[in-house]
């Protein structure tokens, strides 16, 4: 186990053979478990402060890759309350006392709930290796189950948000009401200008391989009141529009039907409550 001080040692010790990052290690224990990075060596994170805590900045705000989720849950973003809330529900307290924003994100779990959110928020994600710095949109870095557009080296550092004025929201379907793994999850943030929507984003886990964006359905809300949306004919034409955004399976939490009919519950749901947010 190497225990770098620095972000630049670090990523010269990732730029070895076989060398992994380590942060909570709360999925690593999973991993190592089922026979997986058994011959890795390890590069811990723990020691790197530059890599914790949330910070404003001129353009938005940066949330360092090993800040704990205890940490997001008491953040006070002002149009990132979908992400407190989020954090509030991620496993059991002692999960969001270890596990790190930037854990969740790399382990690409379409039940990541810390991703939805920060999807819906347009996050960027900084990556640092020996040759390059860059930076690059969460959407579209996941790839799939497990996987991600980090390439060998890399050290994810920071996720970036950049400044908003609407309001955000995000809810939590489970088949328990703590620690457990989202059937599905969303986060859903709006803007207005003269009580229409001029700006809106939906991001949902657990119904597509990885977290999604509802375009479609985005699209069909831009320009709406909220007066609109109680027409039965919006209400249908929304619904479509969300089941294209979507591609959930069965599992052994729910079936694809259930996650079907929650996630448009789970949309009005969450348009009431940004409706009672902007009177």
């Amino acid at each position: 186990m190497y225990q770098p001080n620095q972000v630049e040692e670090a990523v010269r010790l990732l730029a070895g053979e076989k060398r992994k990052a380590c942060a909570g290690a709360t999925n690593l224990y999973v991993d190592r478990h089922h026979g997986a990075f058994l011959d890795y060596d390890y590069v811990s994170l723990d020691r790197i402060e530059e890599l914790r805590g949330i910070r404003r900045t001129e353009n938005g705000w940066e949330i360092g890759s090993m800040t704990t989720f205890a940490e997001i849950e008491r953040s006070e973003i002002p149009f990132g309350e979908s992400l407190s809330q989020s954090a509030s529900v991620m496993g059991s307290p002692q999960i969001r006392n270890r596990g790190t924003i930037g854990g969740n994100i790399l382990c690409a779990s379409p039940a990541s709930d810390g991703v939805v959110p920060l999807m819906a928020l347009e996050a960027r994600l900084e990556l640092i290796s020996v040759e390059e710095k860059r930076t690059v949109p969460l959407e579209g870095f996941l790839l799939g189950v497990g996987r991600t557009g980090l390439r060998p080296g890399e050290l994810l550092t920071k996720i970036i948000l950049p400044e908003k004025s609407g309001q955000s929201v995000f809810y939590k379907a489970g088949k328990r009401n703590a620690a457990a793994i989202s059937v599905c999850g969303q986060a859903v943030y709006l803007n207005l200008l003269d009580n229409r929507i001029r700006e809106t984003a939906i991001a949902m886990g657990s119904v597509a391989p990885t977290v999604v964006r509802a375009h479609r359905a985005e699209e069909l809300l831009l320009g709406a009141s909220f007066q609109e949306m109680e027409d039965p004919a919006f209400c249908n034409g929304l619904k479509h529009a969300l089941m294209e955004d979507i591609f959930p399976i069965d599992d052994i939490r729910a079936t694809a039907e259930y996650r079907r009919r929650i996630a448009f519950r789970m949309l009005l749901h969450n348009l009431k409550e940004l409706q009672r947010r902007f009177k």
